[in-house]
């Protein structure tokens, strides 16, 4: 259930802009376009019973903040990621049938289709914290363990973001909600990296404190592993079984985190857990 609703400073500035450059119906306009794409998200998210925080409303889309850390079905958050792009569809679809019958102007609907296609394209871009940027994480999760995958999609977005940065520079050098934008990427960049160790930390805790299931895997691992490394080899929708190399050790993942958790053995090497 969403537990609150939250505009973001910087669509205040953007309607402020908005009064003072005449163009208050434009931004009427793109906040509602930008509230039904994230409440596309969720609804969805709610379906699917997630803890959803709060959602974000900014000038070029929205931020949908949950208690969910990288332990849910893959296809769950596919479907809850897609959701805020596909209500663009029905939009522009039911724009063009209300211009069709008379009831608005060619150029609002003109207006309607800018700024739904801006919303949708501009989510799409692969940075991070853009529906584009949560499927480059989504794929990143399926391809290499949890930890390495953030860490690696903070690196990739934020090199399509200092693309993204030289573009408006070259070719949108004056337009200032660009730049506004610019900066709360930056911005989330930024604190996406000082709380990756914290990121980490939950998801190893959701796997923890509640039952996790997934698809059955086997871990093997060199007795003299630190707890430490073995647990950044665990990938999401993943529940693991590891074995030790030379031990006759076959152990539950539940295990490994209670020694991480409850005992503080994070330094120990796994072999010696289990003597």
């Amino acid at each position: 259930m969403l537990r609150k609703l939250t505009i973001h400073p910087l669509f205040w500035v953007t309607i402020g802009l908005a009064i003072i450059t005449g163009r208050f119906r434009e931004v009427i306009l793109l906040f509602s376009i930008v509230f039904i794409h994230e409440m596309g998200h969720a609804v969805t998210a709610n379906y699917f019973r997630w803890r959803i925080n709060k959602i974000v409303l900014l000038p070029f889309g929205g931020v949908a903040v949950v208690d969910e850390h990288g332990n849910r079905p893959i296809y769950e958050e596919f479907l809850v990621i897609l959701a805020g792009p596909l209500q663009h569809v029905w939009m522009i679809g039911a724009g063009f049938l209300i211009f069709e019958a008379g009831l608005i102007t060619e150029s609002l609907f003109d207006l309607f289709l800018f700024h739904n296609l801006i919303v949708l394209l501009f989510n799409l871009l692969p940075i991070w914290p853009l529906d584009g940027g949560k499927l480059l994480f989504l794929l990143y999760t399926i391809l290499y363990p949890f930890k390495v995958a953030h860490r690696s999609m903070i690196y990739s977005s934020a090199l399509f973001l200092l693309v993204l940065i030289l573009i408006t520079s070259l070719w949108f050098p004056e337009q200032l909600s660009l730049w506004i934008v610019m900066s709360f990427l930056i911005a989330a960049h930024i604190k996406e990296w000082k709380h990756h160790p914290y990121i980490y930390f939950r998801f190893l805790l959701d796997r923890y404190t509640r039952v996790y299931e997934g698809k059955e895997a086997t871990l093997s691992v060199m007795p003299n592993m630190r707890l430490s490394e073995v647990l950044s080899k665990l990938y999401r929708g993943r529940r693991y079984t590891i074995t030790i190399k030379g031990l006759d050790v076959c152990a539950d993942e539940k295990m490994l985190l209670e020694a991480y958790f409850q005992k503080n053995q994070l330094r120990c090497a796994v072999g010696t857990l289990f003597r």
